[in-house]
């Protein structure tokens, strides 16, 4: 039952989201409305989800904890949250909404953005949406550390800001970003690596050596011995609470089949990087490819930990946008010429092998869909939560 549900739900919202940001850019009755179609039915299914996410149960108790406050300023003073979350609560307790509704928000929040972000980029959002739900981005991360991720798609719609060189706009989009997640002052600085730069990265065989290099280098540096060196900027990005517990934050790093076809979908990508920029010829793709190039690497030198993983969220995560645009290029061109064609099929095969990887386990990795008012479901999606975490029983 979960397994047919989640099939159809995932794969139903992400057609529709991709068609409806299809006809948003072709001469049709109310594009604008196809345009929007994507936002409100992302934020109908995963604001009503149930259970989807690890931190799940985590954000529905710390909505519940904060009920008793009865000003921002008490909870401000007594909660450890930024303060943009904090009025996300105290807005939600102000008008006695239920959980479902915080989460609508968030998640609108969220998508929204991307939306804002990528919506002058031609015909990527088509693309975008594929890959975000598809490839898991959306299951793994965007439904686990929600606050992280707003600060993460206020960053991808500021970085318009960074190529219109806009430094004041830029910086208060950080400043936003900051009031959901302190990790968000990594931000600020950057403004100036790319204001009067077209991308640092423009060497294929670098970037490809530094990559291989890093993947190597990640089965014999352990990133336990490198923790002591990092305390202090943990401590200021918001990740104290997690110093003593590090070595138990660790994620699956096993060599597979998804972790080596993403090696080398990433290496087609590096390959044809000269191609696919000049394709589109956008100072943004630049920037992307950029902060894309260092999250692998970092992704790999810091593999297997889940902390450093976060702190390095506002490179790595950008995978799915860049694997976006290449998919979209491969598409384009795909009749050029047959080796076009291929690589084209070998990225769609890497999604379908992640959607396929993703729904396989999904009754292993808290992402079975149960909405908020399948009441009678409930029990079952708690019991899958506690068999796939025993620790949170």
């Amino acid at each position: 039952m979960l397994y047919i549900q989640s099939i159809i739900i995932y794969t139903l919202l992400t057609l529709l989201m991709c068609l409806g940001a299809y006809y948003s850019k072709r001469d049709v009755p109310m594009a604008k409305l196809w345009g929007w179609m994507p936002i409100v039915l992302f934020t109908l299914v995963f604001g009503l989800r149930y259970g989807v996410g690890v931190d799940y149960n985590n954000y529905v108790e710390i909505y519940e904890e904060t009920e008793s406050y009865n000003s921002f300023f008490s909870m401000w003073e007594n909660e450890r949250y930024e303060a943009g979350f904090i009025i996300l609560l105290y807005v939600c307790h102000l008008v006695h909404a239920p959980v479902f509704v915080l989460f609508s928000i968030i998640a609108f929040i969220q998508i929204f953005l991307l939306y804002k972000a990528f919506k002058d980029e031609g015909d990527i959002l088509v693309f975008l949406y594929a890959t975000f739900i598809f490839t898991g981005f959306c299951m793994f991360s965007f439904m686990n550390i929600m606050r992280h991720e707003i600060a993460f798609c206020i960053f991808m719609y500021s970085l318009k800001y960074i190529r219109d060189n806009k430094p004041a706009k830029y910086w208060l989009c950080c400043l936003f970003a900051f009031a959901f997640h302190r990790s968000a002052i990594l931000l600020f600085p950057l403004y100036f690596i790319w204001r009067r730069r077209k991308g640092i990265f423009n060497s294929w065989y670098i970037e490809l050596a530094a990559v291989l290099g890093c993947f190597l280098v990640s089965f014999v540096l352990s990133w336990q011995n490198l923790l002591h060196y990092f305390d202090t900027i943990v401590t200021l990005l918001g990740y104290e609470n997690y110093l003593e517990i590090a070595e138990d934050m660790t994620v699956n790093s096993k060599l597979g089949i998804t972790r080596l076809l993403n090696l080398f979908v990433t290496c087609i990508i590096i390959l044809n990087s000269k191609w696919i920029k000049s394709y589109y010829n956008s100072a943004l793709l630049n920037i992307l490819y950029d902060l894309y190039i260092v999250g692998v690497c970092l992704g790999y030198i810091f593999m297997g930990s889940m902390m450093f993983q976060r702190i390095i969220l506002y490179a790595s995560h950008t995978h799915f946008i860049v694997l976006a645009y290449a998919l979209c290029y491969f598409y384009k061109t795909r009749e050029k010429n047959s080796a076009q064609m291929l690589r084209y099929a070998v990225l769609a095969l890497f999604i379908v092998v992640s959607y396929s990887s993703f729904i396989f386990h999904v009754k292993d990795n808290t992402g079975a869909y149960v909405s908020y008012f399948q009441k009678d479901m409930h029990k079952v999606k708690d019991n899958l939560r506690d068999s796939a975490l025993p620790d949170s029983k």
